[in-house]
């Protein structure tokens, strides 16, 4: 099973940027921390860049373990 990728808005210019789970079991993702309820073990926080030239500004992105996902296997 390959890693997941998503794309998202820029919450500053709107860019539309794509992204990359750091593995398999990080699935989902947010640009605000999720709350504990919803995921399973730990997040996994990774920073981007806004490709945007006139931005350029870091964008933080939540990756989890969503429990849904968990309770279908």
């Amino acid at each position: 099973m390959a890693t997941s990728k998503g794309t998202l808005e820029c919450p500053y210019c709107e860019e539309i940027l794509e992204v990359q789970s750091p593995d398999k079991l990080h699935i989902a993702f947010s640009t605000r921390k999720p709350i504990p309820t919803i995921y399973y073990g730990e997040i996994k926080v990774k920073k981007h860049k806004c490709q945007n030239p006139k931005c350029r500004k870091t964008i933080t992105v939540y990756w989890y373990s969503p429990l849904e996902y968990f309770s279908r296997i």
